[in-house]
């Protein structure tokens, strides 16, 4: 389970990453224009995956659901972007320094809950790919079609492609 927790946290920086680049090359006026999504604008969207994550770290290293940065963020999109990067990395340290195992106690709508750290992890990763899939939606929908492949088959693929160019180095 930890090897596959260690590689979705790596998946999610890397898909992260590949929407980050292309998002970077699109003027900061079509990030914020209004569309029809759970989020009206890519930025917000964006700006939501970040505070998922750094919301869930901060809880999981037992400080509560700490945002403050993100709400009160008033940066360039670029800024937002290197944070939201910085945050998902992070994940990848947790996952291999910290016990899954481990339960995170809080309180939402009411309800007193006991979470395991992995099935928290988990939920990090599925969150991330289901407003990346927003993303491309809202990116459609604005007539832009270079939008960058992030299935997790395509970064098993580049991590094996990888592999192979190291092997082939390795023989010549």
């Amino acid at each position: 389970m930890a090897e596959l927790l260690r590689n979705l946290t790596e998946y999610n920086v890397w898909a992260n990453k590949k929407f980050i680049d292309c998002l970077s090359g699109i003027e900061a006026t079509i990030l914020k224009t209004p569309v029809k999504s759970s989020f009206p604008t890519i930025l917000l969207t964006c700006k939501h995956i970040w505070f998922g994550e750094s919301g869930w770290l901060s809880r999981m290293r037992d400080l509560g659901w700490q945002t403050d940065a993100i709400d009160n963020f008033e940066g360039s999109h670029t800024e937002l972007f290197d944070a939201w990067q910085i945050t998902s990395k992070e994940y990848i340290d947790f996952v291999e320094n910290e016990d899954l195992e481990i339960t995170t106690k809080f309180v939402h709508d009411e309800i007193e809950y006991s979470i395991k750290r992995s099935d928290i992890v988990m939920t990090i990763i599925n969150h991330g790919n289901y407003h990346r899939g927003q993303i491309v939606t809202m990116l459609r929908q604005l007539d832009i079609n270079q939008i960058p492949k992030t299935d997790y088959i395509e970064w098993v693929r580049e991590q094996e492609r990888g592999k192979l160019g190291a092997v082939l180095e390795n023989e010549i």
